[in-house]
């Protein structure tokens, strides 16, 4: 993809930014239906990925973090306040248990991934039955969590059913922090490294995963590192990469491009796949080929094998 075009579908998605995501999304494909629906989606999943991290600090101001609890407290529901304040539901759920009742950022992590692993203490507490005071402009201070939240002298009632069930919702309606998404981003992951692994053993080429190099006492290695060099496109490829994502700027040539000059430096020139296509601009590293899919047969290279054992083709020839 040319970086005008994918800057036109950067656009694109941005101004849709305020519809419903499916809406979005058939509105991108109308407007680019020679772009497969899988690169969009990763082009939008990344954009929305980097507008979060910019974000970030600014949605856990503290006056803000008050305002999430005191609406919260109150009863209102919980995907309301995170399209309200526009907020990702997961991120919302984690500032309550984290400023609400006090959990640790690996506790909070466990419990979104199953809110059944709240700790005991939190089940006890919402099990009776906790009250916390609601927020306002009084000057009475209560400390919720590890930080200090105005408070009214009338309390609310949080059971331990609407916390379950709102810690389900969160995960189930955020399509950017969800564990779920998280998942789904590792499997896809993985998935694309085994369909490698399978195109080069039926192409009979001999290669180390990265697993294989870790045990070997390597870090920081390729997806696959090459036993004998191939030629792609006339390229000379020791290693690869497999990215399951989209290669646009800020993730090929602000992040990843310092990653594959060490393979360079360690392993000679190899091959990136990201598999959900790149910005064509960006092949631009003499040592380093980008691609969006396995190369056909045509393209690949392979030195040709010996027959026999080289000490005894050389013996033959000197017998000769």
């Amino acid at each position: 993809m040319k970086a005008r075009e994918y800057e036109e579908v950067c656009a694109f998605f941005e101004n849709s930014n305020g519809g419903e995501a499916e809406a979005s999304m058939e509105a991108v494909r109308s407007r680019f239906p020679h772009i497969s629906v899988d690169t969009l989606l990763a082009i939008d999943s990344q954009l929305h990925t980097r507008r979060l991290r910019l974000s970030h600090h600014k949605l856990r101001q503290p006056h803000l973090v008050q305002q999430y609890i005191s609406r919260y407290v109150e009863g209102e529901d919980i995907l309301k306040i995170s399209s309200v304040y526009e907020i990702n539901p997961c991120l919302l759920a984690r500032i309550i248990l984290e400023h609400l009742f006090g959990l640790t950022k690996h506790q909070i992590t466990e419990c979104l991934k199953d809110p059944g692993c709240l700790p005991e203490d939190i089940v006890k507490q919402v099990s009776e039955g906790i009250c916390i005071s609601s927020s306002s402009q009084s000057s009475e201070l209560v400390s919720a969590g590890d930080m200090n939240i105005s408070l009214q002298t009338r309390t609310c009632h949080i059971s331990w059913e609407r916390l379950h069930d709102d810690l389900y919702k969160c995960m189930d309606n955020d399509n950017a922090t969800s564990p779920y998404i998280e998942l789904i981003r590792r499997v896809t992951g993985i998935e694309y490294e085994a369909h490698l692994y399978r195109q080069l053993k039926e192409l009979g080429i001999s290669f180390q995963t990265e697993n294989d190099l870790r045990e070997a006492g390597f870090s920081k290695t390729p997806d696959v590192k090459l036993d004998v060099p191939i030629a792609v496109k006339g390229r000379v490829v020791n290693w690869i990469d497999s990215k399951a994502s989209f290669g646009d700027e800020f993730n090929h040539k602000n992040q990843a491009e310092l990653q594959f000059q060490r393979y360079v430096n360690r392993f000679g020139p190899g091959m990136v796949i990201y598999w959900f296509g790149f910005v064509e601009e960006l092949d631009i590293h003499p040592d380093v080929l980008l691609l969006d899919d396995f190369p056909s047969k045509q393209d690949i290279y392979c030195l040709p094998s010996l027959c026999i054992e080289p000490i005894q083709y050389l013996k033959s020839k000197l017998d000769d």
